[in-house]
């Protein structure tokens, strides 16, 4: 015979892990106090891939776009009512890179009922023998700018399995390439680096917090501009003003060259552009591009946005090297171990009838910025 004890028990019990199973409560909570914090609509997380699909071409767009379904196995930041989550990445190299890792530290921001992944922003994580969540040396976080001065150190992390990476790897032409890693953050072990030391996911998403979320201000103290809030932010890496020396150099280039544009001085132009250029996902000999496509996309319209600064962004991302055209791999500088393209973006505004934006892309040379490519996101159509 069942008797009420033992049935108040039964229900309290349910009850009781009823609710810890929809502890939905973030490691780290969110400080409403700090105006781009409050805005932010970012949520990281501990992700385990469930399903990841390439979504159709998008005309015009120089990135590949992808739907990702993800089981949420630890909470980091942010809010978000379920313990699985959909969202669509980016990439202007191809598939994403946190695609091909079993469990990850991503980073996600709602937009109009979706969410979508920040771009490029992920670490591979793993189990550690205290049962916590760690990976391996963030090289790229330690080298961005406003962590300069971080807090944050690289610890010896014991992982509950060896964290290891390729160090030689095949491009699309299948020409081997060697991988570098740090020492003594990275063992070298014949064709493999074993990660020795790392951070815990706390100490990850510290770095990301102050250095790239910063320059795209989702935290930090400079206010974010309501009005031009759109996909776009989500996906690219804004350069925080002020600006520093490296940006008002990457400026100083940018001024004359629009006013050679403004001037149609095709001769200026191909001076400062490479031989070869990426235009809307595909590629153009600088002389058929002057001839074919300058005046079409640098037409009236785009020009009188050029002095624009509403709708004007001097931006950077990060460029995968295994995916930028040789006479730019051979030329291009890194800064702070990390190849990337300058980048200016053009907005004809939201609010308005058949917006869009235009991407033009630089790279630094020995012999200062050349022009590298562009494409458009929006009604514009693009010339080839």
């Amino acid at each position: 015979m069942v008797t009420l004890p033992k049935i108040l028990t039964t229900l309290f019990l349910t009850t009781f892990i009823s609710c810890k199973s929809h502890d939905y409560t973030p490691l780290i909570p969110k400080d409403t106090t700090n105006e781009n914090e409050k805005k932010n609509t970012l949520f990281v997380f501990v992700g385990e891939k469930l399903d990841f699909t390439e979504l159709p071409y998008e005309k015009g767009s120089m990135d590949g776009s992808f739907k990702a379904k993800y089981k949420i196995l630890q909470r980091v930041y942010g809010n978000y009512p379920s313990d699985t989550i959909e969202f669509v990445a980016y990439d202007h190299y191809g598939i994403p890179a946190f695609s091909k890792y079993k469990n990850v530290l991503l980073f996600v921001s709602e937009y109009k009922g979706k969410y979508y992944h920040e771009k490029y922003q992920y670490n591979d994580v793993y189990k550690t023998k205290d049962g916590r969540w760690a990976g391996s040396y963030a090289e790229y976080d330690y080298g961005h700018s406003y962590n300069k001065n971080t807090t944050v150190k690289p610890e010896k992390i014991e992982f509950a399995e060896e964290v290891s990476y390729p160090t030689k790897i095949k491009d699309s032409d299948g020409k081997e390439i060697e991988l570098s890693y740090p020492e003594p953050y990275f063992k070298i072990a014949g064709d493999k680096a074993i990660a020795v030391y790392g951070n815990y996911i706390e100490d990850l998403f510290k770095l990301k917090k102050e250095g790239v979320l910063t320059a795209r201000e989702l935290f930090g103290n400079k206010d974010a501009n309501e009005s031009e809030i759109g996909i776009q932010d989500v996906e690219l890496a804004d350069v925080k003003q002020p600006y520093d020396k490296d940006d008002l150099k990457f400026i100083a280039f940018w001024k004359p060259l629009a006013e050679a544009i403004k001037k149609s001085d095709i001769k200026k132009f191909k001076k400062i552009s490479l031989d070869s250029l990426w235009i809307c996902d595909s590629i153009l000999t600088v002389n058929r591009f002057t001839k074919k496509c300058f005046n079409e996309i640098f037409d009236r319209e785009l020009i009188s946005h050029f002095g624009d600064s509403s709708n004007i962004r001097y931006t950077w991302t990060e460029a995968d090297t295994s995916g930028i055209l040789p006479c730019a791999k051979i030329r291009i500088i890194k800064v702070d171990r990390v190849y990337r393209f300058r980048q200016v973006e053009i907005s004809k505004p939201l609010y308005k009838e058949n917006p869009w934006t235009v991407y033009l892309d630089f790279i630094e040379t020995k012999k200062g910025y050349k022009f590298y490519g562009c494409g458009y996101y929006g009604e514009r159509q693009c010339c080839r």
